[in-house]
């Protein structure tokens, strides 16, 4: 893209306020077209969506347009109140290149528009150092997510295998493999720690990486995220 054309943003974001400061924020910049779409909804490309370099969205939307997006269909960047692990890994792994946490500045809104407009990802530098924090880790399974959150309710494990349909042995050997990748002694502690990383985020469970991607870009554990070209905050 040569560098005097404008950047075209598209702007569509459920969270009217947010969606509004999201505007306002990139119409001040000379280097933007910015198109607001006022009606939250994305599908497939097509049309005047290939006219478009970088769609600014929410987490649910920018998940689905990363999942329909064809060749020219333009860069997702996601602004959202989340940031735990799975939300963050979810969206990247299903082709998101952007992602900000409502507390960012209008600055780094700038600086992850023009990244993604040059083909970079741009991570927030909170949301780099949560990766950080825990791209070692082993994640848990969607069906050791559904004890998790179970579990961190309060349920024992008969309550948890009457929840879920499954017998008491199986629930003890998701519980014991929770501890094991939570690196967490007791129930308490292990729902304490998914709560600080945000594994039982209200959404994140929709959108939780695939594991079988993730097997086969890092290998059996897949313990390692890779994140080609970030432009961090």
């Amino acid at each position: 893209m040569p560098m005097h054309t404008a950047t075209r943003v598209r702007v569509t974001h459920s969270e009217p306020l947010v969606n509004r400061g999201i505007v306002a924020t990139l119409d001040a910049d000379s280097r933007f077209q910015v198109d607001e779409q006022r009606t939250a909804t994305v599908g497939p490309a097509g049309g005047d969506a290939a006219l478009v370099h970088v769609l600014v969205t929410d987490l649910p939307l920018g998940i689905a347009a990363a999942l329909h997006r064809g060749p020219a269909a333009p860069a997702v960047l996601v602004l959202s109140h989340l940031d735990g692990e799975l939300s963050v890994r979810g969206a990247l792994e299903r082709g998101v290149k952007g992602y900000l946490t409502h507390d960012c500045l209008p600055e780094q809104l700038v600086d992850a528009v023009m990244a993604l407009a040059r083909g970079q990802r741009y991570l927030q530098g909170s949301v780099v150092q949560r990766l950080a924090d825990t791209v070692a880790q082993d994640l848990p399974t969607p069906r050791e997510i559904e004890v998790l959150r179970l579990m961190a309710t309060g349920l024992c494990n008969k309550a948890i295998a009457a929840e879920l349909n499954i017998g008491c042995g199986t629930v003890k050997t998701h519980v014991k493999a929770l501890l094991d990748k939570l690196d967490a002694r007791t129930r308490t502690a292990a729902a304490d720690i998914a709560k600080r990383r945000g594994l039982l985020d209200p959404v994140a469970d929709g959108f939780a990486p695939d594991h079988r991607l993730l097997r086969r870009r890092t290998g059996p554990t897949g313990r390692h995220f890779q994140a080609d070209r970030l432009a961090l905050a």
